[in-house]
C-alpha cells in the first residue's frame, strides 16, 4: 500500500532517519575497530623495521669484530716470528732492532686485545638489547593477532547487524515515492547523514536557523511535506495542532 499523505511520508522519513542513525553508529564502531588494527599493524611494521636496522648494525659490528680478531692474530704471529728470529741473532745491533720490533708488536697486541674485548662486550650488550626488543615485539604481535581474531568476530556481527537494518530500511522505504527517497539520500550525504530534523522553538534543529511563523504553523498542522529553506533538511514538528487548534506534544 502506497504512502501519500504528508504525515505518513514524514513518518516514513523519520523511520528512515532512525535506521540510518543506527547503521551509522554501527559503522562508527566498525571503523574504530578497523582503525585500531591498522594503527597497531603500523606500529608493528615500524618496530620490525627498527629491529632489522639494529640487526644490520649488529652484523656490521660482528664483521668488524672478526676483522679485529684477525688483526690481533696477525700481530701475535708477528710477535712469535720475532721471538724466533731473536733466538738466532748474534750481533748486538741487530738484537736491539729485533727487540724494538717485539716491543712494538707487544704494544699493538695489548691495544688490539683491549679493542677486541671492548667490542665483544658492546656486541653482547647489543645482542641482549635486540633479544629483549624481539621479545617485546613478539608479545605485541601475539596480542595483535589475538585482537584481530576477536575483532573479526565482532566485525562479522556488526556487518550482520548492518545487513539486517538495511533489510528493515528497504521495507520501510518501499511504500513511498522513490524520488523522495532519492532526495532524502542527497540531503543526508550533504548534511553529515542527518536529513530529517525537528522544529524546535520556531527554528530548524539541524542548522539552528529561525523559520517564518506561518511556515512553522504549516509544519505543526502537517498539512504538507516541508523542508528547511536554509539547510534543505526535512522538518517535522516536535508538537502538533489538534482538531480544536490546541498544541499537542509529540
Amino acid at each position: 500500500m502506497s504512502v501519500t499523505t504528508p504525515a505518513e511520508i514524514m513518518d516514513v522519513l523519520r523511520k528512515m532517519q532512525a535506521l540510518d542513525d543506527e547503521i551509522r553508529d554501527i559503522r562508527v564502531g566498525r571503523d574504530a575497530l578497523v582503525g585500531n588494527m591498522e594503527r597497531l599493524k603500523k606500529v608493528l611494521n615500524h618496530l620490525d623495521r627498527e629491529l632489522d636496522d639494529k640487526r644490520g648494525k649488529l652484523a656490521e659490528a660482528e664483521t668488524w669484530y672478526r676483522n679485529k680478531t684477525n688483526e690481533l692474530e696477525a700481530e701475535r704471529e708477528k710477535l712469535n716470528k720475532g721471538k724466533s728470529k731473536l733466538s738466532g741473532v748474534t750481533r748486538s745491533k741487530e738484537y736491539i732492532a729485533v727487540n724494538k720490533e717485539l716491543d712494538i708488536a707487544r704494544k699493538n697486541i695489548a691495544q688490539k686485545e683491549e679493542e677486541v674485548a671492548n667490542l665483544m662486550k658492546a656486541i653482547e650488550e647489543f645482542r641482549e638489547a635486540i633479544a629483549k626488543e624481539e621479545a617485546k615485539v613478539g608479545d605485541l604481535r601475539a596480542q595483535a593477532e589475538h585482537t584481530e581474531r576477536d575483532n573479526a568476530e565482532r566485525l562479522a556481527v556488526m556487518e550482520a547487524r548492518i545487513a539486517e537494518v538495511d533489510v528493515r530500511r528497504a521495507k520501510v522505504t518501499a511504500p513511498i515515492d522513490q524520488a523522495i527517497v532519492t532526495r532524502y539520500a542527497r540531503i543526508a550525504k550533504a548534511r553529515e547523514g542527518i536529513a530529517v530534523v525537528a522544529v524546535k522553538d520556531g527554528g530548524c534543529s539541524g542548522c539552528n536557523m529561525q523559520l517564518q511563523p506561518r511556515f512553522v504553523e504549516n509544519i505543526l498542522r502537517a498539512s504538507s511535506l516541508s523542508a528547511c529553506p536554509h539547510c534543505s533538511r526535512y522538518l517535522y514538528p516536535s508538537t502538533m495542532v489538534d482538531a480544536d487548534g490546541g498544541i499537542v506534544a509529540l
